[in-house]
């Protein structure tokens, strides 16, 4: 009984290995076509690869098209989480680009993160201290939190909203 049990792990193991080394350079060229950079390229399909090794009862049935799947997914999430990260860093450089004494700049800190704690939702508090505190990925927040990545970006975009709405010095322009 356990040499049929270690004679099957055996064999998904082997089947596994296969799939890696047949799929790595197609699941790379995908992100790469999407990402356009090697480094973030070769993270997501390794980790993909990760992922799957922590999850034995799912090994024996993945196929290149579930992989493809999933290398697409993150790749996707990956620029969704950037994109919404250039948007605040950008915020960020037009709203410090007015001149300001250090007093002021501490006053206004002071008043940003009191606006964020009384009137943001624990919720949305919780995400954006996840995201840009920890400087967590999209994906992991969501699978912490047991939301969808989709509300995770939500969250941070009606936050950033709020925010601008609340202290942009050029609003009355």
């Amino acid at each position: 009984m356990v040499s049929l049990f270690a004679n099957r792990k055996q064999m998904a193991e082997e089947k596994f290995d296969k799939l890696f080394r047949n799929s790595y350079a197609r699941l790379y060229r995908l992100a790469y076509s999407l990402l356009h950079n090697q480094e973030d390229s070769r993270d997501i399909v390794s980790g993909v690869f990760a992922d799957l090794l922590d999850k034995y009862e799912l090994r024996e049935n993945i196929t290149e098209a579930y992989l493809c799947s999933m290398v697409h997914s993150r790749s996707l999430d990956l620029l969704r989480h950037r994109k919404v990260e250039d948007e605040a860093r950008k915020q960020m450089l037009r709203e410090n680009s007015v001149p300001m004494h250090d007093a002021e700049h501490d006053d206004r800190m002071k008043d940003i993160l009191t606006y964020i704690d009384t009137e943001l939702t624990p919720q949305t508090r919780r995400v954006l201290s996840m995201c840009y505190d920890e400087k967590r990925k999209y994906k992991d927040v969501a699978s912490e939190l047991g939301i969808s990545v989709q509300a995770v970006n939500k969250h941070i975009s009606q936050a950033l909203r709020k925010l601008r709405e609340r202290f942009n010095p050029n609003k009355n322009l």
